[in-house]
């Protein structure tokens, strides 16, 4: 009952998202990193349900794996790839990073969950035997997913210490250290910690 009202919850939100991004989608212009948020805010509010495929009587290997798909592939790679793309759209508009450097970091961001997610996952499956190597080389796949957001992050920072202190800046001098610091605590605690 919970977890169906908690993915009821995230349909909503994806619903509230997709109202503002429709109309920013029809604009003219360069589109392709709006496109990545939307592909990740599609991908949160649907991904989710991949919880819903286990009930009461799944076997507990069956139920594992799928209860590590939401908690690696959704938190970990979507959520990544949605942190990412919006901090670069947000660091884009401020004119902290260029838009082509914050579609690449979401781009990367998206390609390493792509590529990394799954066997990531792998690390979670110690209960079912996985063998140790394999759960180190998928230990190394989850590692790297924080990079494109840690390198976003320290470009923002850079852009921001060596810019000449501008009025607007001084005034979002908080908003700007939480989002630094999101990349930064993101790095610490899922990519060294993690």
């Amino acid at each position: 009952l919970w977890q169906i009202g908690k993915f009821l919850g995230i349909v909503f939100w994806l619903f509230l998202m997709l109202r503002g991004i429709v109309p920013a989608l029809k604009q003219k212009g360069d589109k392709n990193l709006l496109a990545l948020f939307s592909a990740s805010v599609i991908c949160i509010g649907l991904f989710y349900g991949a919880g819903l495929a286990y009930g009461e009587k799944t076997h507990l290997s069956v139920m594992e794996y799928w209860r590590w798909w939401v908690v690696h592939l959704w938190v970990e790679g979507f959520f990544e790839v949605f942190a990412t793309t919006a901090l670069a759209f947000i660091f884009s508009t401020m004119g902290l990073v260029s838009k082509r450097g914050a579609t690449t970091a979401s781009l990367a961001a998206a390609i390493l969950f792509m590529l990394g997610g799954t066997p990531g996952t792998l690390h979670h499956l110690y209960f079912s035997g996985t063998t140790t190597p394999i759960m180190a080389i998928a230990a190394s796949f989850s590692a790297l997913e924080v990079v494109p957001l840690v390198v976003l992050g320290y470009e923002a920072w850079e852009n921001w210490r060596l810019k000449a202190r501008a009025p607007w800046m001084e005034s979002l001098r908080w908003p700007l250290m939480f989002f630094v610091a999101v990349a930064f605590w993101n790095m610490m605690g899922a990519g060294v910690f993690g």
